[in-house]
């Protein structure tokens, strides 16, 4: 859901509209209202499952040892609740259909996810837009609070970054940081947002015992531009 600094830019926006332009606004509105209830159910139901599983316990020998089984798998795309507070701008679509969210206006944006990192993850950020390709190419990531290297395809005005998450098993989530060098509003437009890069889905594979993640390969996108 959007903070109250975001509703409150909406409201001046939708004040500013009038006859069917406010209708629409409003219509809009409501509609997205809709559908972040209904991301939020759903995230609320995982998050109960999730907790059940961490609530069993194995007792062996008098003993009590935690079984914890994190998802090996974990897909973010730009439809789920994403907080202004973490980085995003509301939900968007490009001229063809193809959802994101632009990442600002802070330089930092994050995600907090729980997958199985026993033996390490494999981690894929995917964009298909950035506002200065050179400039922002040169992004940091943060892994639980430590720099982890990470490897960079670019594609144009877009790129896709890969990296190695090292092991842990104790449960606790992943906190994933990106650090931009810097966010920009565009030139030439009305638009004076500070935008970073157009996220269109993180995914994080937990790695096998022999050192790979099937699953990351598994998700890769088709073989289509955006």
């Amino acid at each position: 859901m959007a903070d109250e600094g975001d509703l409150e830019s909406k409201f001046q926006q939708l004040l500013a509209r009038r006859g069917q332009d406010l209708v629409r606004g409003l219509i809009d509105e409501i509609t997205d209202v809709h559908r972040e209830i209904g991301e939020l159910k759903r995230e609320l139901n995982a998050l109960s499952d999730y907790q059940s599983m961490r609530d069993r316990w194995l007792t062996v020998g008098g003993q009590t040892s935690k079984v914890v089984r994190l998802p090996r798998l974990v897909v973010v795309d730009p439809s789920q609740p994403m907080r202004t507070s973490d980085g995003f701008y509301p939900f968007e679509q490009t001229g063809g259909g193809v959802p994101f969210r632009w990442t600002g206006p802070s330089a930092q944006f994050s995600f907090n996810v729980f997958v199985d990192r026993s033996r390490g993850a494999d981690l894929r950020l995917e964009t298909i837009n950035c506002m200065d390709v050179e400039l922002q190419k040169n992004l940091g990531l943060l892994v639980d609070g430590e720099s982890v290297p990470l490897e960079l395809t670019m594609v144009e005005a877009a790129f896709t970054v890969t990296a190695a998450l090292p092991a842990h098993d104790d449960g606790r989530s992943t906190n994933l940081i990106f650090v931009l060098p810097a966010v920009l509003s565009p030139l030439e437009s009305t638009d004076t947002r500070l935008l970073g890069v157009a996220f269109t889905r993180l995914i994080v594979a937990a790695r096998t015992e022999a050192g790979i993640a099937p699953e990351l390969a598994a998700a890769a996108p088709d073989a289509a531009g955006a």
